[in-house]
């Protein structure tokens, strides 16, 4: 299984083909709408669609059986198996009514027709009613041309090369009849379809998935006959539209599944589907577009250029707190003691004024990790940190965080309240009465003040 560079158990959704790297959406560019750009490079990326990032054929069996039950399908399927059905009981000419009958049929094979090639290019919805009607007779005479000459070709090997042939490629032809079809559907060319190197390279390039499609149709086949046989002919008319219906619903899940298949292989087989490339090429927004390229150039542990991406996207939009919170997660797991103490202010200070005051604590103590002895430059960060270790239970640091402040921040407006919280938080520590006695007696002078 293919995988991205950097995600080794993700399919890669683009290529470059400057370094000759795969990537998954994660790690490429998406600055641009309608492109995709590498991060390591700068080219334009190629939208790959492997079979490894489209759920398998296996798990969509449950949304093939619910695809004719959408609303223009059972239309579909109701409204051709009565016109049908009153077809066949009218008292009409027999040639009149063959010709009534294969024109329902030449809208029965053209809107399953429509179902596969919708389907293999990524809707997942059956097509509108108008377009059933368009090109009916087209690719019903050219499918009828399609059987012939296999039918003729049958008819020479069974002349020609004996009974035991004839029975091995017949059995041969109901294993490669789904590929013929999904090569005509693909090429809608009755000679591609019926090219043997075709039709070989398909199933090849499909893998062990065709076999199961196979082994699915020969279920549904059974079923349809199963199922036509337990309704009976006691009410004709009636189970003469049932058992249509039941045909026609059949019919459209099993080409459903063979453009699932050239779906989900589209890459191997030159097919380009219409909804990956577009959800892939998706425009995002500067931060998601920083946040890529961040992680991006972690990988490639080049730390300096991390930072400068950081700094250029905050100074964009500095009230972006995702982006904050990864400059200095980044910060801390590099190690950059220099710049954390830089930085470390500024970065608490956006976080009371986004009201984010509960990633304080724990954002300090980790700072405090690598700066045990750092201390805020600003007296309302001090009080807000203290207050937030002494709400935890560690008195000791709101203490630490809180002495002295009367001298360095003579003029802050909340002294008064800055020294009751450390009051409180000597007299839960043991063996601080005197430091109690003092500090009761500088927030006495402060009120006085």
């Amino acid at each position: 299984m293919e995988s991205c560079k950097y995600h080794l158990d993700t399919p890669p959704n683009f290529s470059c083909d400057e370094c000759q790297e795969n990537f998954c959406t994660q790690c490429v560019d998406h600055s641009m709408a309608g492109e995709a750009r590498c991060f390591q490079c700068g080219a334009r990326l190629r939208v790959r669609v492997t079979a490894d990032s489209i759920e398998p054929l296996s798990k969509r069996l449950k949304g093939a059986f619910r695809y004719p039950l959408h609303l223009n399908a059972v239309a579909f399927i109701i409204g051709l198996s009565v016109v049908t059905t009153l077809l066949s009981a009218l008292p009409i000419g027999g040639l009149l009514q063959f010709i009534a009958l294969l024109f329902c049929s030449g809208l029965a094979i053209n809107y399953s027709f429509l179902c596969l090639k919708a389907t293999s290019v990524g809707h997942m919805e059956p097509p509108g009613l108008g377009e059933a009607v368009e090109g009916s007779f087209s690719i019903l005479i050219r499918l009828f041309a399609v059987f012939f000459l296999i039918a003729m070709s049958f008819n020479y090997l069974g002349q020609f090369m004996g009974p035991v042939t004839a029975v091995l490629s017949i059995i041969t032809l109901v294993v490669v009849m789904p590929a013929v079809l999904m090569c005509f559907a693909m090429k809608d060319h009755i000679m591609e379809a019926l090219n043997p190197v075709n039709v070989v390279g398909l199933i090849r390039k499909t893998g062990w998935p065709y076999w199961v499609l196979v082994l699915f149709l020969f279920i549904m086949l059974s079923s349809v006959s199963l199922l036509s046989g337990l309704i009976g002919n006691e009410q004709h008319a009636l189970s003469a539209i049932v058992q249509s219906s039941i045909s026609s619903y059949y019919l459209m899940v099993e080409f459903h599944l063979m453009g699932y298949l050239l779906y989900q292989h589209q890459e191997k087989l030159g097919l380009a589907s219409d909804d990956i490339e577009e959800k892939l090429l998706q425009l995002q927004s500067p931060e998601k577009v920083a946040l890529a390229h961040v992680n991006f150039c972690l990988k490639e542990g080049d730390y300096e250029r991390v930072e400068t991406i950081l700094q250029d996207a905050i100074s964009a939009d500095p009230k972006n707190t995702r982006l904050w919170q990864r400059y200095f997660d980044v910060l801390c797991k590099l190690e950059d003691r220099v710049r954390l103490q830089k930085v470390a202010d500024r970065y608490f200070h956006h976080l009371l004024d986004s009201a984010q005051t509960f990633r304080m604590l724990r954002d300090v103590k980790k700072l405090r990790s690598l700066i045990p002895d750092y201390m805020p430059e600003y007296a309302h960060l001090r009080f807000h940190l203290a207050n937030e270790y002494y709400n935890s239970g560690d008195a000791r640091a709101a203490v630490q965080l809180l002495g002295g402040m009367h001298r360095r921040f003579p003029d802050y407006a909340k002294l008064v309240e800055a020294y009751g919280l450390m009051k409180q938080a000597l007299e839960a520590l043991p063996g601080m009465e005197a430091q109690v006695s003092k500090c009761e007696s500088l927030l006495v002078h402060l009120q006085r003040q």
